[in-house]
């Protein structure tokens, strides 16, 4: 199996965090301090570490290298072709600080809603894998063009259609939440269909991963323990658990009918998270919460 490690050791400018950054430049550290990028074993895979030579994809936002699907080729059709990054899970395990981060810069070159590039993340040693473009595990995310953001023929959510600017992606997680899983790894996948549009395909530089007491979410006051909103809800529900000096995970969660049978559960998530409350009929609901401190209830209705 190829693998590449390609990380210089940061020491970053903030207290208590630790930083690693990806340049592709061919420098590499000891494994216990760097992120692994795997290409896998199939000959077929278009990925590519070098210097970007095309139209849109000229230059790399750190000179020279780049990781890119194919230095100098449009992307072929009907190509699937993957690459994965391994955390070094044994930082977050021991970390106290709150949030996680792995970010990078991209830009895009794909035909709209025919071709794109899906994000996968695992915290069960890539037994399974979830989309990360709508994943309501994410602490955070942002730094992209929504426009880029689509649904693919086949149903998978990627992104999509071109992006000339260097963009910084950056995905957070909860660090309490992650401690109680085995694992992170992600998978970066280009897909194309059966038509050659002569597109360019996707370039990503500088991928950096972070644990830090910051976050890049604007903290809020929150006077209640458990806050649920909008109620009534009619495609989401938002849950809010309020941090608390120590590291707080949900450990489980029950979606309750009006007659008392619990509908879905949930087991093991972080203490910002969303659930999908489309797919359930109009009514009212009780959602019972149980976190690594207490345990509370609250009642909201589904109205459409």
């Amino acid at each position: 199996m190829k693998k590449i490690i390609l990380l210089f050791l940061f020491t970053p400018f903030f207290l208590n965090a630790q930083e690693y950054y990806q340049y592709f430049d061919g420098a590499d550290t000891a494994a216990s301090n760097s992120v692994q990028i795997d290409f896998g074993t199939d000959t077929n895979n278009i990925w590519q570490i070098g210097a970007p030579q095309k139209i849109i994809f000229d230059t790399a936002a750190t000179f020279p290298n780049v990781l890119v699907t194919d230095a100098l080729n449009y992307y072929p059709n009907n190509d699937t072709s993957s690459f994965e990054i391994h955390i070094n899970y044994d930082y977050i395990v021991t970390t106290f600080l709150e949030a996680f981060a792995i970010h990078w810069q991209q830009k895009l070159d794909y035909d709209t809603l025919f071709d794109g590039g899906m994000i996968q993340f695992s915290v069960d040693g890539k037994n399974t894998w979830e989309n990360v473009l709508n994943s309501p595990f994410n602490y955070n995310f942002y730094g992209f063009d929504e426009q880029n953001l689509d649904t693919l023929h086949n149903g998978e959510y990627i992104f999509t259609g071109t992006d000339s600017t260097w963009r910084n992606v950056w995905i957070c997680y909860d660090v309490a939440w992650l401690q109680q899983h085995q694992s992170l790894d992600f998978r970066f996948t280009s897909i194309s269909d059966g038509v050659n549009n002569q597109k360019e395909g996707w370039m990503i530089d500088n991928i950096m991963v972070q644990s830090t007491i910051y976050h890049t979410l604007k903290k809020v006051d929150q006077e209640n323990y458990l806050d649920i909103y909008p109620n009534p809800t009619n495609d989401k529900l938002f849950i809010n658990v309020k941090r608390a000096d120590e590291l707080q995970f949900i450990e489980s969660m029950q979606l309750i009918d009006i007659h008392g049978k619990t509908v879905e559960e949930w087991k093991v998530v972080p203490i910002k998270f969303y659930i999908e409350t489309s797919k359930f009929p109009t009514g009212t609901y009780f959602l019972k919460v149980k976190t690594n401190i207490k345990s509370e209830t609250l009642k909201f209705n589904i109205s459409r």
